[in-house]
């Protein structure tokens, strides 16, 4: 569902967006909207690798020793909280069946 927006912009970047527009031969909102998508993709992407660095930094800080004991705990904690699947195994007659099932 399309919600209405209004947004201010320099009389260049109308230029430019019409231009884009025309080119691409969409709307100006079909434009508008794939730029603040591709922005706020971009900006989540930051983000992440930012909290990313900051985890890695952390954990790096710690001594080895450190390391392994927080190591543990986390999965200690993540067994608690998942169940073991069951094990299954696959088998094919042909490798056509196998790219068949892979591809599902």
């Amino acid at each position: 569902m399309a919600t209405i927006l209004s947004v201010s912009v320099p009389v260049e970047l109308r230029a430019a967006l019409d231009a884009e527009a025309k080119r691409q031969r969409r709307s100006r909102s079909f434009v508008v909207s794939e730029a603040i998508r591709a922005y706020v993709a971009s900006r989540e992407r930051e983000a992440f690798a930012a909290g990313r660095d900051q985890t890695l930094s952390e954990a790096l800080a710690l001594s080895p020793a450190a390391r392994l004991r927080e190591a543990e705990a986390l999965w200690q904690e993540f067994a608690r909280t998942h169940e073991p699947g069951q094990p299954w195994t696959a088998s094919f007659n042909t490798f056509a069946e196998y790219e068949q099932w892979r591809r599902r």
